[in-house]
């Protein structure tokens, strides 16, 4: 089954990359502490629209760093833009376990989907803090989005499609019922293509190139690492997501980016990325079905044995 769709303007991609850091203080947010025990205290910068409704949408950013690097200061760009544009929104710090260790193929399989698993875990604690203070901020707890980039976007794909049967070791706090209204993945892949079905589906849209060494566009190991390394481990990233919603006809939309690396890990965030994120979180918040394959030849063919015929 195929979705009807109203046709909208396809802007060129030619200017994307990683989130840069942010060289200036001139955002207005406030910080709040979401999750806190003996050892951890997590905090997340919250950024209200002047003027919205009083319960309007909220979009989650999780950053990028392989789980070892990076801050929530690199989403308060997008987040001012959401903002701006009647939507709240947040940036969230989350633990970096891998810190002092690789998260490549070298790495420990175990610790590198732990470090998923907790950072998924860490976003939806992030959602739980804003539902119980959702009165008070103005939030519509059946309208709040996550957004990732790189490993941000490997934890918001796990936790928007999370598998209580493989994390129960940690305490999730949402309800079993809660669902997400939709994601946002920049560059990034889930851990088992079998956590997205019939009862957990969500719209989602995915940029990723076709050439990324780092996170597979399509099924293909982490880091394209040998079967016998200590850091092997399958990834199922945006066409094999797509591909699978598209089975179960939900709305997803791909953004494929051929011959490029991981440098889109920040296109659905920065530059005018943002705006066709913009537009997807608009389109399936009026309630719009779609399933849209956007194809950008900005770059020549890789040689990663990769042959997507529908690129070039």
């Amino acid at each position: 089954m195929k979705f009807p769709y109203t046709p909208f303007l396809v802007i060129l991609f030619t200017a994307f990359s990683v989130l840069p850091a942010v060289a200036q203080e001139d955002y207005e947010y406030e910080t709040f502490t979401y999750y806190e025990n003996d050892s951890v205290s997590v905090e997340l910068d919250f950024f209200k629209p002047d003027s919205c409704s009083a319960d309007a949408p909220l979009v989650i950013f999780v950053h990028g760093g392989g789980f070892s690097g990076g801050n929530r200061t690199h989403g308060r760009p997008f987040c001012q833009f959401l903002a701006d544009s009647g939507i709240n929104a947040a940036t969230i710090t989350y633990t970096l376990l891998m810190k002092g260790k690789s998260f490549s193929c070298d790495g420990i399989l175990s610790e590198k989907v732990r470090a998923i698993q907790l950072a998924a875990y860490q976003a939806r604690c992030a959602t739980q803090w804003f539902i119980d203070h959702s009165a008070s901020l103005g939030i519509d707890t059946t309208k709040i989005f996550l957004g990732g980039s790189s490993a941000g976007a490997e934890a918001v794909l796990q936790a928007a499609y999370w598998d209580t049967t493989n994390v129960n070791f940690f305490p999730d706090t949402l309800s079993s019922t809660f669902k997400y209204a939709g994601v946002v993945s920049g560059a990034g892949a889930l851990l088992d293509i079998n956590m997205i079905n019939d009862d957990t589906k969500i719209p989602t849209i995915c940029f990723h190139g076709t050439c990324d060494p780092l996170v597979p566009y399509h099924i293909a190991p982490h880091h394209y690492c040998s079967q016998i390394a200590t850091g092997y481990m399958m990834m199922f990233g945006g066409l094999a997501i797509h591909e699978r919603l598209a089975e179960l006809n939900e709305t997803s939309q791909l953004m494929t980016f051929c011959g490029d690396g991981h440098k889109h890990a920040g296109s659905p965030f920065n530059d005018v990325g943002k705006y066709t994120t913009l537009d997807f979180i608009r389109r399936t918040l009026q309630g719009e079905k779609f399933s849209i394959h956007r194809v950008f030849r900005n770059s020549e063919p890789c040689d990663m044995g990769l042959d997507f015929v529908h690129c070039f």
